[in-house]
């Protein structure tokens, strides 16, 4: 994978973590990673505050999003015959009767100016819903990657038949489970954020760091899976961290001050409140119950830091969206429901947005106060669900007209939820009091979804039909760090039983072009990953071409396996 006339860099961290490796010879990732960690630890004075901030976010479609439709050839790419050819009745015509429902022609910089590339290889669509991320992608504020998927080895429809295979290819949670531990060919473990965690955390949070650098905003998921079991998943909801019950809203019924854990009120709430913390600041001699206390308290002094920094977050306001009681929103909610087009005088205006704008404003809010979480780096995982679009998919038919179903909702609140996140992170990049050392390349946000889905539709009818489950598929990201307005990897030529679907299929799974290590490792060295410690975190990707590379052949499937075209992100 790598050129070994290449210079390397040696840095201090880098010659230990060689040194390391050379005297484990064959040692396991296990062993290597904890070993790596200690000398992270040990070079932590080096690593500067928490100036020196980034965020990397995982975003995961669940149930495996259309990306034929998300991402599609648009007026003369090489594969816009085949689209409409064999589509079906979910082919989106770039111009529709009337004008609507036309999707968003976008022109991939990357490609028009590579002279491998085809002629109109740089011409694609994006979904009708997706107006706000074609304007990101003309900025250059998000990027594509085209044909990303799981593979154990570098796989074509030639070699499809004699090498190892990812296993159950087509089923849903096998799929989640190995795009978010990057290691198909052996039993779950860990999960490559995990993994980076295990590494970084030593170095970049300890010890200033108040919660873990594993926050989810989907509950307990497989890509925060820690390898060593040091860095816990904090799991947070849409509204900050779990409180205990019983205690009313924040606490109000037992504290004056919810950010106080021992402003206790002289009520009977206030008066339990205080014996259950008595009792949990014990010291027991038993482990188990020790441990558990232990839990507990950890519990409640990260609820206090979430709960500070939302605090800090919520003293932002928007200058514009004002509820129901003329009071102004939050900056980050009222920018999430006016995006949305929701009524921010409503009383419930913040209960109507989607779960994925809520899970993005809590995000976002983490990031406005990490001050107060005081991590240099940090991990967030949230998710969308409902993309398991076997029927009412949305079509059209030049009969009937469009008919909208489920996808067009799916990327209309994709539109808006990436669409707010984006602009709260510009806005927070110049923000005086909050923003301070932020900058807009601090964060970064990537897509992960189950597979693609089937290219030819499952049904003639525009109203009931929809696709299967697929292989490979088109992933987006996002952020100040990403090189934008370029589309990576290397786009189908969507012919559905020709030379990149699995063979015996005439349905169009494409079998992928990068690995989901190809295409995640980019964001492991942005965070900090040593060249010398990729291979620790994503031990399968010495098996396929080098992503830190620009190179781009599509002259045929050899030289697009050697070419991997991932290098995304700038100053890597």
């Amino acid at each position: 994978m790598r050129n070994p006339n290449k210079k390397i860099e040696m840095s201090r961290r880098g010659f230990l973590a060689r040194s390391a490796c050379a005297s484990m010879g064959v040692g396991g990732v296990v062993n290597t990673l904890a070993h790596m960690r200690l000398m992270e630890g040990a070079l932590a004075n080096t690593v500067t505050s928490i100036g020196d901030y980034k965020a990397a976010i995982v975003l995961f479609h669940f149930g495996a999003t259309d990306g034929n439709n998300m991402l599609m050839p648009g007026s003369g790419h090489p594969a816009r015959s085949n689209y409409e050819q064999h589509r079906g009745v979910l082919a989106l015509p770039l111009s529709s009767p009337g004008g609507t429902n036309d999707p968003h022609a976008i022109v991939a910089d990357n490609l028009a100016a590579d002279s491998a590339a085809a002629a109109g290889a740089e011409n694609f669509a994006l979904h009708p819903e997706l107006g706000d991320l074609k304007t990101m992608f003309d900025d250059g504020e998000l990027a594509f990657a085209a044909n990303v998927g799981t593979l154990v080895v570098p796989t074509t429809a030639a070699t499809y038949n004699s090498v190892p295979l990812p296993p159950q290819l087509f089923s849903h949670s096998d799929q989640q489970n190995q795009w978010q531990s990057s290691i198909p060919d052996k039993p779950f473990q860990s999960g490559w954020s995990g993994r980076i965690a295990d590494l970084l955390n030593p170095a970049w949070n300890i010890p200033d760091g108040k919660i873990s650098m594993s926050v989810s905003l989907s509950g307990i998921n497989d890509n925060q899976v820690s390898l060593l079991g040091d860095v816990s998943q904090y799991s947070v909801t849409n509204n900050g961290a779990i409180s205990l019950n019983g205690y009313g809203t924040n606490y109000a019924n037992a504290l004056t001050d919810a950010s106080n854990p021992t402003s206790y009120i002289r009520n009977a709430n206030g008066r339990r409140l205080k014996a259950f913390q008595d009792i949990m600041n014990y010291t027991h001699d038993h482990l188990f119950e020790e441990n558990y206390n232990v839990v507990v308290r950890r519990a409640r002094e990260n609820e206090g830091f979430i709960g500070n920094a939302f605090s800090a977050a919520n003293s932002w306001l928007h200058p514009s969206a004002v509820d129901n009681n003329g009071n102004p929103w939050g900056f980050i909610e009222g920018t999430f429901i006016l995006q949305n087009g929701i009524n921010p005088a409503s009383g419930t205006a913040l209960n109507n947005l989607p779960s994925l704008s809520r899970q993005l404003i809590s995000i976002a809010k983490m990031i406005a106060g990490r001050n107060s979480l005081g991590n240099s780096r940090q991990l967030f995982f949230c998710s969308y669900g409902g993309h398991d679009t076997h029927q009412d998919q949305g079509g059209f038919s030049n009969g009937a007209g469009y008919v909208a179903g489920d996808l067009d909702d799916n990327m209309a609140t994709l539109n808006n939820a990436l669409k707010a996140f984006n602009d709260v992170m510009k806005a927070l990049a110049a923000e005086p009091t909050l923003g301070g050392d932020f900058n807009y390349n601090d964060f970064i946000l990537a897509s992960h979804s189950d597979f693609n889905r089937t290219f030819t539709p499952n049904g003639s009818n525009p109203g009931s039909s929809g696709s299967d489950h697929a292989w490979g598929t088109n992933v987006y990201m996002m952020g100040g760090d990403v090189r934008g307005k370029n589309v990576y990897g290397y786009y189908p030529n969507l012919n559905p039983t020709g030379n990149w679907t699995t063979p015996g299929s005439s349905r169009g799974r494409w079998v992928p072009t990068s690995a989901v290590e190809q295409f995640s490792a980019p964001i492991a060295k942005w965070l900090g990953i040593a060249d010398t410690e990729i291979g620790t975190i994503f031990p399968n990707l010495e098996r396929f071409a080098d992503p830190f590379t620009a190179g781009y052949d599509p002259t045929n499937f050899n030289s697009i396996l050697s070419n991997a075209n991932m290098d995304w992100i700038a100053g890597i």
